[in-house]
Order: C-alpha cells, then sequence, then structure tokens
C-alpha cells in the first residue's frame, strides 16, 4: 500500500500533522507533503505522527487556541487526507512506555465509494492496559470497511501527543490465508483430522470455526503454543472495534484485522482472546491451540493476551461489537441499549459451558485470581490476591468499562444458563 497525505488548511487552534498523499479534490497543488509511510508488513503501512518525544513530525502550522476555549493548553491536531490503495482497518499505536494525556481523544473520517463519511470517535484503549507480551501500547483495529482514505484528529486537553504515535492502514486481503477465508467455512465437526485440530470429538463442544476460516497467516504468529497449567476463570470482553452493524460476510475480516494490529502493529506474540462471538451467533477460535486446551493432556491451557495481570489462569472471550451506551466507547452510533443479540449471548453459553466442564468450573461460583502486577489499568499489585465470580468480565479485573455496561448486565442470567447447560442450575 502506499498512500500520500496533502497538508489542509489549517484553522485557528489545530496543529495539522501531515503525512503524505495524493492532492484531493480541493486542495491546491502548492501545497507541500513529506513522504512519511513505512510498510511494516504486506498487510499494513504505517505513518509515524510523533518522534520519540511526543513532538508531531512532519510540516507543522500552530495557532493559539480561541480564547473560548475551555483550557488554554488544549490543542487539536490533525492529519491531512490520505489516500491510496484500499485498506479495511486503521489502527493507532504509541511507545509502550509513553505517558499518555488521560483525556486524549481521537476521531477518524473515512473515504470511501467516491464519499466521505461523518467523524466517528475511534477508542483509544486508555482504560484496557497494555498486555505483557505487547511491544507498543495502543488501541484496537477500527474497522473502515473497504476504504481508500481515511482523515484523523486527536483533542488533548493537556496539548500533548504520545511518544512515537503511528497511525496503520490495515488489509488483511494481503495475507496469504486470507482469499481461502469465509464466514461460512466449515467448522471443525466438518474436517478431517490434523495436527491443529483436537484428535476426538470433544463432549459439549459447539460449532467452533478455526482461525484458517478468519485467514489467520499462521507465518505472523509466534511458532508452537504459549501454555499454562490450567483455567481458573473466563473473562468476557468486548472487541469495539467500530461498527455494530457488520454483516455476516464482514466477520473474518474484521478478526483478521484485530490480529493483525495486534501482532504486526502492537507486538503481540498471537491473537489476544481465545474465541470471538459474533452478533450471529458465531463462534471464532482466536489464539492458537484454545480448542486443544483442556487438562490431562499436551495442551492444559492456553496462555492469553486480553487482561493486564491476568492472563495467567484464565480464558478470554470476546463479543464482536460495542456494548457501552451512546457510543462512548467510539466507531458507531450504538444509542442508550447496546444489547448483545440472542444469538450471540446464546452461542457465549454454549462456548462457557463446553469449556467450564472441561475445566470442572462451577459457572455461578468464585474463584481465587492472582495478579502478575503490570502497573496502568491493573490496579493490583503483584501477588495480590482476587476473589472474582468464575464467569467474570475484564473489568471485574482491571480498571476498564469492557465489555461494556449492557453486556455487564447479563452476565448474571449467563452464569445461570451455563449451570443450566451443565446441570448444575
Amino acid at each position: 500500500m502506499q498512500f500520500r497525505k496533502t497538508i489542509p488548511a489549517i484553522a485557528l487552534g489545530v496543529v495539522s500533522l501531515t503525512v503524505p498523499i495524493a492532492a484531493s479534490a480541493g486542495t491546491g497543488s502548492s501545497s507541500p507533503t513529506i513522504e512519511a509511510t513505512t510498510a511494516d508488513s504486506p498487510q499494513v503501512e504505517s505513518a509515524t505522527l510523533t518522534d520519540d518525544n511526543g513532538k508531531p513530525s512532519g510540516s507543522l502550522s500552530v495557532k493559539a487556541a480561541p480564547k473560548a476555549a475551555a483550557a488554554q493548553s488544549e490543542k487539536v491536531f490533525s492529519t491531512g487526507t490520505m489516500t491510496g490503495e484500499e485498506f479495511s482497518s486503521i489502527g493507532l499505536s504509541w511507545k509502550k512506555e509513553s505517558a499518555v494525556d488521560s483525556g486524549l481523544t481521537a476521531e477518524t473520517r473515512i473515504h470511501r465509494d467516491g464519499a466521505w463519511g461523518p467523524w466517528q470517535n475511534v477508542p483509544l484503549g486508555l482504560d484496557d492496559g497494555v498486555a505483557e507480551e505487547a511491544k507498543r501500547a495502543g488501541a484496537p483495529a477500527f474497522y473502515t470497511d473497504d476504504a481508500d482514505g481515511a482523515q484523523v484528529r486527536f483533542t488533548s486537553p493537556k496539548g500533548s501527543l504520545p511518544q512515537d504515535l503511528r497511525l496503520s492502514f490495515i488489509d488483511p486481503a494481503k495475507s496469504p490465508a486470507a482469499s481461502s477465508s469465509s464466514s461460512t467455512s466449515s467448522s471443525t465437526s466438518d474436517r478431517e483430522p490434523s495436527d491443529r485440530e483436537p484428535r476426538t470429538a470433544q463432549a459439549g463442544q459447539p460449532d467452533v470455526k478455526l482461525r484458517e476460516d478468519w485467514g489467520a497467516d499462521e507465518s505472523l504468529a509466534d511458532p508452537g503454543y504459549k501454555t499454562q497449567p490450567s483455567i481458573k476463570a473466563a473473562l468476557v470482553h468486548h472487541t469495539v472495534t467500530g461498527n455494530n452493524s457488520y454483516t455476516q460476510e464482514q466477520v473474518p475480516q474484521i478478526i483478521n484485522g484485530i490480529y493483525i494490529q495486534h501482532i504486526t502493529v502492537l507486538g503481540y506474540g498471537d491473537f489476544p482472546y481465545h474465541f470471538v462471538v459474533d452478533r450471529f451467533g458465531g463462534i471464532w477460535e482466536g489464539r492458537k491451540g484454545s480448542i486443544e486446551m483442556r487438562p490431562g493432556t499436551e495442551i492444559p491451557g492456553i496462555l492469553g493476551g486480553h487482561a493486564s495481570g491476568f492472563n495467567t489462569n484464565t480464558f478470554g472471550v470476546a463479543m464482536l461489537g460495542n456494548f457501552e451506551p451512546n457510543n462512548s466507547e467510539g466507531g458507531e452510533d450504538t444509542g442508550p441499549d447496546p444489547k448483545p443479540t440472542e444469538a450471540m449471548t446464546t452461542s457465549l453459553a454454549d462456548l462457557l459451558a463446553w469449556k467450564a466442564g472441561q475445566y470442572e468450573l462451577a459457572p455461578e461460583g468464585s474463584t481465587q485470581l492472582v495478579s502478575a502486577g503490570g502497573g496502568g489499568t491493573n490496579p493490583h499489585p503483584t501477588g495480590t490476591v482476587l476473589d472474582v465470580p468464575v464467569i467474570s468480565a475484564h473489568k471485574d479485573v482491571n480498571v476498564t468499562a469492557c465489555p461494556g455496561a449492557k453486556l455487564y448486565e447479563t452476565l448474571p442470567d449467563l452464569r445461570k444458563q451455563v449451570a443450566d447447560r451443565l446441570g448444575a442450575g
């Protein structure tokens, strides 16, 4: 992918970061441009927006904030128009150790089919922490559908940006395996046995689609399995990928964008969550080995990257969407009551019953988890013992809104559904 950015007119009180792109309609040809893109992989191209000190890189124009501004230090940082080859997600990332203004917000508007869409909030994941295995901090992949242009602007009450801030354009279609993925691909029960699949049928296993079904490029992930001794709890998440009305055909592309953002941009070793559940009730394998893991085997548990300080003894299930009311976490307008669909919650209960049965977990019981520390959004120092429900949410162990208020309020009923499936109700 090759992107060029134009430098737009500068509004009062706006700091403009410009990283090149072909001149768009209405932009004078004399506007200066700079080359500021780097190819991270065939699937990702990134533009560097700040240097190692958090100073905007590239050509800038700065003017004093309007007198009516809430704070004289507040600034808006805005990229120029970026157009080029198609992409389907964008990602934001920054230096892992960087201080980040807690009030920092980001917005984007996307160009597709010859027109610009509305400005949308981009979730920055500032309340989600940074997994121990990550090499960079950053936001979830923001799904744009097939697009060919973007503009991004940041508002900082403190007038600062993170160090080594980058904007990445993600095109999973360039993954070698992506062309074979399909939302209607066959499940594990329809396939011939292989080294990547359970040797025997697992009792209670729901229909789970494999990594190859969403087009995982296995050459990107760390080789082998990241095992752990056992599982004591499940943590429920939401992905906040920017679109709650995605189609069934778009699901593999969205999941693949999450994968590429986490591995290629953020430096994870693999997909962060063990499983993903979509709004149509589809269950997808996320982290490699999650289907096979069960007690008494060579893979007693798989270590995930989904909850800072609490990945050990847990597995993570992410619901594809945003379940925080009134769009407070970004992306498509969620309205006041963004509940998960019935198909989604049914499949989540089926999935949790399967794994709870394997690990002999009490769905309506509690357990103890030990914090591995890490700071940030994990407020529990290393060694802190936390009493949590066996079926918990991300917010039960970290300071975060995840999995969204409307999904969180369903957890008591979810625990009962899982217990009923196991005959423990």
